[in-house]
């Protein structure tokens, strides 16, 4: 079974440069691991010290959020497309500027430019240095 993996920017480097790559798994679980052993290095920086995913990464199964399903334990099928999302934030976490919702910190048409994007399952989250490969 094929699943379409998207890598984000930061991780590109753990795999030769490719945006996207083919890996196969039952669940999204056996999928990062099958990574890790074909880009080795790619697991560090998904979770944390105790084996759970870290806070601001975030996985999609043909767009819907794995936290709304079973987790790393959600099921795969073939043609799924996986997608892994570091939650971008800057700022210092408090408060909304302007009240608006995840993605319209910047005013009209500018999407989040101008404060911080506001992650839709809750705060801002501050990068963590494993993240940076």
């Amino acid at each position: 079974m094929s699943i379409l993996v998207r890598i984000p920017t930061p991780l590109r480097r753990l795999t030769g440069g490719q945006g996207e790559v083919a890996a196969e798994g039952a669940t999204v679980g056996e999928l990062l691991e099958r990574l890790e052993q074909r880009f080795p290095g790619i697991k560090e920086r998904l979770y944390d010290e105790t084996g759970q995913l870290r806070r601001f990464v975030n996985i999609y199964i043909n767009d819907e959020d794995i936290r709304f399903a079973q987790g790393t334990g959600t099921a795969l099928k073939t043609g799924d497309e996986v997608s892994i999302v570091p939650a971008i934030a800057g700022g210092d976490g408090s408060t909304l500027t302007n009240g608006r919702p995840w993605g319209t910190q910047g005013g009209p048409g500018r999407g989040g430019i101008g404060g911080r994007v506001i992650a839709p399952h809750g705060p801002p989250h501050k990068m963590e240095p494993p993240w940076q490969a």
